[in-house]
């Protein structure tokens, strides 16, 4: 079944344009050269003699490996798919007086079958290949083995055999290419691109040596831009089709034309494109350019699933099916698929900040060239509830895409924003760092375009979009994003970046956004409005503090809010925080002492002793008190006063008192259930002197009990002993919950040891004077233990 996704039928004429651009060289070159021989040493064989002599052979075996074949990530032995020995290109060394002459006429005829330039063409031995009677190489394609390879030169060595010629496939086409060089001067070659399916047939007779290169092509920093001199007529007509199509209101957004060759996503680059996908590239640069139109190459992926079905058309039994039948199966009716665009690579050689871009139906091109397409990978899933058995398959193909310069910024933006901001960032490096109109007016677009939904919950996109307003310097500008975008979604990430995008407005204008902040973020994101303001007031002179004093004096007024919303259920608010910090305590309190807000602040901590869940006071209060100690005067006040009182009080009623060792092995159990083995748990847990119970109990009646033990998390282990019939659980008593308990108050001492330390002053000493001594008390008290 062919890919279910829609072409272009409407842009036809371009399409007849591009397929009629005459086609440099072919998918594969071939030869027979007649020349002297090279002088071809092997590590710990010597020097051949041509043609290779059994004795030679037999010795290149000897010091050679089995050649290994590549299946997915894995590379794998096995001789029923390649049956061959190969030794490294780094073991050879070949020369001689008339070597590189030989060598570059090979390389010269290769790149002009090829359809691609001599002078970029270079060649990385790789490999030394020996076949034995019967051995071959399965199909199978090349993969990427260095930067810029794009194609496979073999060169037969003159040694007598018969059989093992080269099959090479691409598309619909085959060639079989005899590669026997069996004259003493005689070497065959054969090149073919990376991408083509091929494979070396049996052995029938003798042998066959090969030397395997990768070609490379590499770029030339002083080559001039390409020309395309024979093809400006079709330029100038697909200009014109370009321009018609950009300017229509019921074209799509984009043009996918789908290459003819296959790219590796680290291979696929305009330097490295072969034959036809060249010229395609050339004629489409010149005419985008003219038409006003951006043009990149990136991979299309496309991922379906549909239903699984045998060749014959029956469908998948879930319970029948074998791993090795996977790759042979169908997908029938689609009922889903994913298509987009990534690996983006530019004209110019870069690779442009491009993300995923989603691929539309009616913008691939030309018609058809997917039919009968092969998958890269498939997977069968297995059937679940009232669905059957499903078959998911994934493609990847290499193309050009194309679409109006004017829609670059909205394309970009609806794939990821994050792309749309790097795209207009680097708009402003090209333009020297200065925001000139055309550049204010593509940030005023990004702003305007901003997705509200859930798409934006990244903060680096805000980050980073900060960053860009932050050096176009527009206060305007600054505050819309504020206003439009921050408000919404704020979550602290990205409070460096506001902190230094605030810098670029007025002042005004800040104290409108601090209190607008505080009161759309602070419930949900407490900790990080609080971090936000600290900044703000350590960034801010004396003068504006009267800015700040209003946002604080908002925070203050919100705290109960936001403490009462951890409290609640998880569902009515999963944005949250679930408790205050100690360091938000720190920076709330600190801010109202510098704002003289101290009335406000004794509120706020007079709410905090009613929500002990959100701002515990056995941990969270006595480190934010050891901060806010540190703030001269601040710890003569009533709110840290009462802050103090709060904490004190839970750690004394806690733990003023070391916890009473258990004297016999009697253990809470609440237990609900009163079945015949809940009773004869319950009994066991009141015993004073049993440790160990033991259960003998069917499996049913051992799993009914081992929930019941971990719902009420009872001081129990149980293990089941796998003797006899049925079963045994054994259950076995512990000192968990008393282990727990001294371990809590280890902290808690801990905790008191802070709030000796960092005890009220002035005034106040005399509210915790009874405090204070029964904190000394239980320290010491611990002391003794």
């Amino acid at each position: 079944m062919d890919i279910d996704i829609g072409y272009n039928m409407d842009n036809s004429p371009l399409e007849t344009l591009l397929l009629s651009i005459s086609r440099p060289g072919d998918f594969y070159a071939h030869g027979r050269l007649f020349a002297p021989m090279p002088k071809l040493e092997v590590d710990n064989v010597g020097v051949l003699s041509f043609p290779v002599t059994e004795a030679q052979v037999r010795a290149l075996i000897n010091t050679a490996e089995r050649a290994p074949y590549g299946k997915g990530t894995d590379t794998l032995v096995d001789t029923t798919v390649r049956d061959c020995w190969q030794i490294d290109g780094m073991s050879i060394d070949i020369g001689g007086a008339m070597w590189d002459d030989t060598f570059s006429r090979i390389l010269i005829a290769a790149a002009t079958d090829l359809g691609c330039r001599a002078e970029r063409l270079e060649a990385e031995l790789y490999k030394l290949l020996i076949y034995e009677p019967g051995g071959f190489f399965a199909s199978h394609r090349d993969t990427e083995k260095t930067r810029g390879m794009i194609a496979t030169l073999t060169i037969s060595l003159p040694t007598v055999g018969v059989g093992g010629e080269l099959s090479v496939r691409h598309q619909d086409r085959e060639i079989v290419i005899d590669m026997n060089a069996n004259e003493p001067s005689e070497l065959v070659f054969a090149a073919f691109y990376a991408d083509c399916t091929h494979e070396t047939k049996p052995v029938r007779k003798g042998h066959r040596l090969s030397l395997v290169f990768n070609l490379c092509l590499h770029q030339d920093d002083t080559e001039t831009p390409r020309q395309a001199p024979d093809h400006i007529d079709e330029v100038e007509s697909i200009v014109q089709q370009l321009v018609h199509w950009r300017d229509s209101e019921q074209s799509s957004d984009k043009l996918v034309w789908l290459l003819e060759h296959d790219y590796s996503e680290a291979g696929l680059s305009f330097d490295t494109l072969k034959n036809t996908d060249d010229a395609w590239a050339r004629v489409l640069g010149m005419a985008t350019d003219r038409a006003e139109c951006e043009m990149y190459a990136a991979i299309v992926h496309i991922k379906e699933e549909g239903e699984a079905l045998y060749p014959d058309g029956d469908y998948v039994d879930s319970w029948y099916w074998r791993e090795n039948e996977v790759d042979d199966m169908e997908i029938g009716e689609v009922f889903d698929g994913s298509y987009w665009l990534d690996n983006w690579s530019g004209r110019d050689g870069s690779r442009p900040p491009l993300q995923m871009i989603p691929l539309y139906a009616q913008e691939l091109l030309p018609v058809g060239a997917l039919d009968d397409a092969e998958p890269d990978e498939q997977w069968l899933h297995e059937a679940s509830g009232n669905e059957g058995v499903s078959l998911e398959r994934a493609y990847r193909h290499a193309a050009f895409v194309i679409w109006p310069r004017s829609k670059t910024l909205d394309i970009l933006a609806e794939a990821q924003i994050g792309s749309a901001v790097a795209w207009v960032a680097e708009q402003l490096e090209c333009n020297g760092g200065v925001a000139d109109e055309q550049v204010s007016a593509l940030v005023l677009r990004l702003i305007d375009i901003w997705p509200s939904g859930p798409r934006d919950h990244k903060a680096q996109s805000r980050i980073d979009m900060l960053h860009l307003l932050t050096a176009v310097e527009d206060e305007t500008l600054t505050v819309r994003f504020l206003r439009q975008v921050v408000l919404l979604h704020y979550n602290g990430d990205e409070n460096e970046a506001l902190l230094a995008a605030l810098g670029e407005i007025p002042m005004d204008a800040i104290g409108e956004f601090l209190v607008d902040l505080i009161r759309a973020r602070f419930v949900i994101r407490t900790d990080a409005t609080l971090a936000f303001l600290r900044g703000v007031g350590e960034s801010m002179s004396t003068a504006r503090n009267d800015v700040l004093e209003v946002s604080v004096r908002t925070a203050l007024s919100l705290l109960p809010e936001s403490m009462e919303k951890r409290i609640e259920d998880d569902k009515w608010n999963s944005e949250s925080e679930e408790t205050i910090s100690d360091q938000a305590v720190c920076d709330l309190f600190t801010l109202a002492w510098r704002c003289d807000l101290m009335d406000d602040a004794e509120t706020a901590a007079l709410a905090i002793t009613d929500y002990p869940l959100a701002v515990t006071p056995d941990r969270t209060i006595p480190a934010a008190l050891g901060e806010l100690y540190s703030e001269t005067g601040l710890a003569d006040t009533a709110a840290y006063t009462n802050l103090w009182r709060h904490a004190t009080e839970f750690l004394l009623t806690r733990s003023e008192l070391p916890p009473e060792q258990p004297l016999d092995w009697r253990i809470t159990a609440d237990i609900n259930c009163h079945c015949e083995y809940c009773t004869k748990l319950r009994a066991f847990c009141k015993d004073p002197s049993t440790q160990i119970a033991r259960f003998p109990l069917r499996k049913d009646l051992r799993a009914h009990l081992h929930k019941i033990i971990d719902y009420n998390q009872l001081d129990l282990t149980h293990e089941t002993e796998r003797r006899g019939r049925p079963y045994t659980l054994v259950c076995t008593k512990t000192r968990a919950t008393y282990r727990r308990r001294l371990a809590e108050y280890t902290e808690d001492v801990s905790c008191m040891r802070l709030l000796i330390r960092f005890a009220p002053g002035g005034q106040w000493v005399k509210f915790c004077t009874t405090g204070l001594a029964r904190l000394q008390q239980a320290v010491t008290a611990a002391h003794g233990m």
